[in-house]
């Protein structure tokens, strides 16, 4: 049986995905064939815990370059019949925008990333074959961990050698102690369940660093994907 939430977005892709203007222009607007290799690699989009999607909307971006290197597929979702409202306000909003300053093929016009939503997926791929190499997860609300799940990845974390080895290996005394950065779906927790993002950072000189990152499943209380990765202020 299908997951209704999941055959939504997917519904998006296949038979409402809006194409910005400049991929069509270039001729880089999927094929129904590439359509199919697109919705193959996008993994299932579960909603947060307790929430069902009210709507989905699809939209397939450009890159701001001529000739465009990747393409970027963006995915609205919302809970309800309000927000679904404000967001086809705002996508035709822009639309409007972009179609009055698309005059000549070299202009810049703008793209449709940052509309409301209660949950939002950006996924990039390169121009010549829209198959998803990175997917991001954002919202408004990501960062409201209430603090019994914080303890408990905290917790988790704590227990875990690859930490206590990261915690001796910092370069720095004053980095501070592991971070809880918000919930994290389960299709990039690697999950069942909704997980907590906790980072510990392990060096870092003003500008650049490195940090651990861990994903904790808030049911099971399992860490259940580590990995490194850059950081950069600003």
């Amino acid at each position: 049986m299908k997951d209704p939430d999941d055959a939504m977005v997917r519904s998006a892709v296949t038979d409402n995905l809006y194409v910005h203007p400049r991929l069509v222009q270039q001729g880089i607007a999927p094929t129904p064939r590439q359509r199919k290799a697109l919705l193959k690699s996008l993994p299932q989009l579960t909603p947060f815990t307790g929430n069902h999607f009210y709507g989905a909307r699809a939209l397939l971006d450009w890159d701001h370059q001529l000739p465009s290197q990747n393409q970027i597929l963006r995915l609205y979702m919302c809970y309800g019949a309000r927000e679904v409202q404000l967001l086809d306000s705002e996508i035709q909003r822009r639309e409007r925008e972009i179609a009055a300053g698309n005059l000549y093929p070299e202009f810049d016009l703008p793209d449709f990333g940052m509309l409301p939503a209660s949950e939002t997926y950006i996924a990039v791929m390169q121009a010549s074959q829209p198959v998803i190499e990175e997917l991001r997860f954002s919202s408004d609300w990501r960062r409201r961990v209430d603090q019994n799940a914080q303890r408990a990845a905290l917790a988790a974390v704590r227990r875990l050698d690859s930490f206590n080895r990261s915690l001796q290996e910092r370069t720095h005394d004053h980095l501070g102690p592991p971070v809880v950065i918000g919930w994290t779906p389960p299709c990039l927790a690697h999950s069942k369940t909704w997980a907590v993002e906790v980072w510990l950072l392990i060096d870092f000189d003003g500008h650049r660093g490195r940090a651990h990152v861990f994903m904790i499943d808030s049911a099971s209380e399992q860490v259940t994907r580590e990995f490194f990765t850059e950081v950069l202020l600003g």
